[in-house]
């Protein structure tokens, strides 16, 4: 492949399979995905992103575009294809007086956090701090903040985006209202997200804690729910059950409240309850700290993850997560519960297109193992967990969620057939050749060839 014309003034790196570098590159945060792009475009400016994509397209390539790259799926890397890299563009630029936040294309949690707090502001964001902005936003943004801010995408107010012919536009509501709508929780299915605008938040100190419990006969899960549903929206809480090695089966909660000490207080005490606490350490927090709690999550392991909304955590709900658990081998593998409440359930469909506002609950199985021969076992839990509360009544899946093997026409159960329609039409404006189908695909109305 004759790469001479777009080296000259590629200000990133192009790097080839005999390149020095490659796999690292090319690593996945998934250890089950091992693909091999034919070539990866290490982009350095926005320039360089229309020359990788106008090179690619000429040449008939299978395009990706890789953001933090935390796509379980493995959406960023595709094999024998062009993998538009973008994660050496992390600029940040906060605005303090208008309250927003222009950030790069590449730029992960830590980075706009960082920025962002300097000025005492924040926005929804992921619960990992390696998580890139870009994958998160575009798929809905589920986070601590999210009862008063709504979700990452509810505050996504611009955009500038490469669009699958070569062109760069500015996406806001006055220049591209139903753009802007489609990128609220319609995937990377549009273009090439550069930069993204943000609305900003004043978020200072916070309380709460990570309460690891036994998990027992699952009451401390019950009262969780019960607490969640009736609290202020300041308050949000997560939990990750899991059979943990150090310490059985066990549910880690992950409170979290812009309250203030004394009206935080009781409600923590009503979510812990009569449990049998391994740790716990309520205190004063910074978001800093907060978007800490889970720490990073190293590339290298395997994943599979499957995801519901529910419209309750209901005890036959919890009986399930229960009974998996327990039921389990020790491990890292285990069920994420993210609540939808507040702001990120007052929005509608004529605000964004992430689909799920009517469920009170993000219920997944989370599969994360090291060792490649547990690879039947720990798919087959996760795939029973999934169906076994799918059984008992579920809205739908989340995009930032989905397996490497969903179905290709998965997103006919991901949005209704209304919205999903609205979206093909922005697409079919966009994207009428399908470039840019690595990912949760939305197909155009009509595919040439």
């Amino acid at each position: 492949m004759d790469l001479s014309a777009l080296r000259r003034g590629f200000a990133g790196e192009i790097v080839e399979p005999a390149s020095g570098g490659y796999d690292e590159l090319r690593r996945s945060f998934n250890a089950m995905v091992d693909r091999r792009p034919a070539l990866i475009a290490s982009c350095a400016s926005e320039t360089d992103v229309v020359a990788a994509l106008t090179f690619g397209r000429e040449r008939g390539l299978p395009i990706a575009v890789r953001g933090g790259g935390h796509s379980v799926a493995g959406h960023g890397l595709v094999e024998g294809g062009l993998v538009i890299d973008l994660r050496r563009m992390r600029g940040v630029e906060i605005d303090a007086g208008a309250r927003t936040a222009r950030v790069q294309g590449g730029a992960t949690w830590e980075d706009f956090d960082t920025a962002a707090q300097r000025e005492g502001l924040a926005v929804t964001g992921g619960t990992f701090v390696d998580t890139g902005v870009a994958g998160l936003t575009l798929g809905g943004g589920i986070g601590y903040l999210m009862g008063v801010c709504g979700l990452t995408c509810d505050n996504l107010v611009g955009a500038r985006l490469v669009t699958a012919d070569g062109r760069s536009i500015d996406v806001d509501a006055s220049s591209e209202p139903e753009l802007l709508w489609a990128l609220r929780g319609g995937g990377g299915n549009f273009g090439i997200a550069t930069r993204l605008d943000f609305r900003l938040h004043p978020v200072g100190t916070l309380h709460g804690d990570v309460v690891l419990a036994a998990l027992e006969d699952g009451r401390a899960l019950e009262r969780l729910a019960r607490v969640q549903r009736d609290a202020p929206d300041e308050l949000t809480a997560l939990a990750y059950v899991a059979n943990r090695e150090e310490f059985g089966p066990s549910i880690s909660i992950q409170v979290v409240s812009l309250l203030g000490e004394a009206a935080t207080r009781p409600i923590y005490d009503e979510i812990v309850g009569d449990a049998t606490v391994i740790d716990a350490e309520f205190g004063e927090l910074t978001y800093a700290e907060v978007q800490g709690f889970a720490g990073i999550m190293p590339f290298g392991l395997r994943h599979y993850w499957k995801s519901a909304f529910v419209p309750e955590l209901s005890g036959n709900v919890v009986a399930e997560i229960v009974r998996s658990v327990e039921g389990r081998p020790a491990g890292k593998t285990g069920v994420l519960l993210e609540p939808l409440h507040g702001a990120a359930r007052s929005y509608g469909f004529d605000h964004a297109a992430f689909p799920q506002r009517e469920a009170r609950y993000h219920v997944s199985a989370l599969g994360i193992w090291l060792d490649a021969a547990n690879d039947d076992r720990e798919i087959a839990w996760v795939r029973d967990v999934h169906r076994r509360v799918t059984d008992l009544g579920t809205t739908g899946t989340y995009v930032n969620y989905v397996a490497p093997d969903e179905p290709v026409d998965r997103a006919t159960s991901t949005w209704p057939p209304d919205v999903l329609a609205r979206l093909r039409r922005v697409k079919t404006r966009l994207d009428p050749e399908n470039i840019f189908r690595s990912n949760l695909n939305i197909t155009p109305t009509k595919t040439p060839g």
